[in-house]
């Protein structure tokens, strides 16, 4: 360990969302004296680019939940190509934009991110109905499922598989 940039760049490099979060929280601590540095607002500029990969990443899992209830769900499959075409480039991204860090935390957040993607899905009419889907699918898809790139939903129609 010759000197603390060779550790950081390795964590930049390994997880950039919790090199964002370390490098905040060493720029709030360091901040003593005249400095030319705005400390605070520095630290809030790095921790909202960490704040906005975990949004693209939410923002993917969005895609994914709603083409997935909609490629098992809804009454007509006319746009199946194009929701499993969605689906395919979400994950892709999803994969290239996850880092450990989100790995972890995205995980919990999916009952949440569901919920409101069915939500929106009923409001809008999208599905026959939305008490089959939740029978159905009580808990959401799982984390396997959502960024599994070969695995699909079984088509089901009027809640009839």
């Amino acid at each position: 360990m010759e000197d603390g940039t060779s550790i950081e760049i390795s964590l930049y490099e390994r997880d950039f969302t919790a090199w964002a979060e370390a490098q905040a929280e060493a720029l709030r601590r360091r901040g003593t004296g005249r400095d030319l540095l705005d400390y605070d607002n520095l630290a809030e500029e790095i921790e909202d680019v960490a704040k906005h990969v975990a949004r693209t990443c939410r923002s993917y899992l969005d895609v994914i939940i709603e083409h997935l209830l909609k490629l098992q769900f809804a009454p007509s499959a006319q746009d199946e190509r194009g929701w499993k075409a969605s689906v395919k480039v979400a994950r892709r991204d999803l994969s290239r934009e996850l880092t450990p860090t989100l790995r972890a935390r995205l995980p919990d957040e999916l009952a949440e991110l569901f919920e409101d993607r069915l939500e929106i899905l009923e409001a809008y009419r999208t599905l026959a109905d939305a008490d089959i889907v939740r029978a159905e699918l009580p808990v959401g898809y799982s984390w396997e499922q959502l960024t599994d790139p070969d695995w699909w939903p079984p088509r089901t129609r009027n809640g009839e598989a």
